[in-house]
């Protein structure tokens, strides 16, 4: 899709509002990065568990990293 096919669905600002510098992301990337490394932890444990209780360790700590870190992005969108 081109420029002006963009600038014909007026999905563009006005050049006039052009900053020239990109927008950086409100996202908190250790915060993102912690919740992912709990979120491959709970994976590991689910496999070496073994369908006994470590599976079952890793299946929550894998739940909770996976709704805080979709918190965690979803909260740096919505302030920008």
């Amino acid at each position: 899709m081109s420029l002006s096919d963009l600038k014909k669905m007026q999905l563009l600002r006005p050049e006039e509002e052009w900053s020239g510098s990109p927008q950086r992301s409100d996202v908190q990337p250790l915060l993102a990065m912690i919740t992912a490394a709990i979120g491959i932890l709970g994976c590991i444990l689910m496999i070496v568990g073994d369908g006994r209780s470590l599976t079952w360790i890793g299946l929550l700590l894998f739940s909770v990293a996976l709704g805080t870190f979709t918190w965690v992005n979803l909260r740096g969108v919505w302030k920008s």
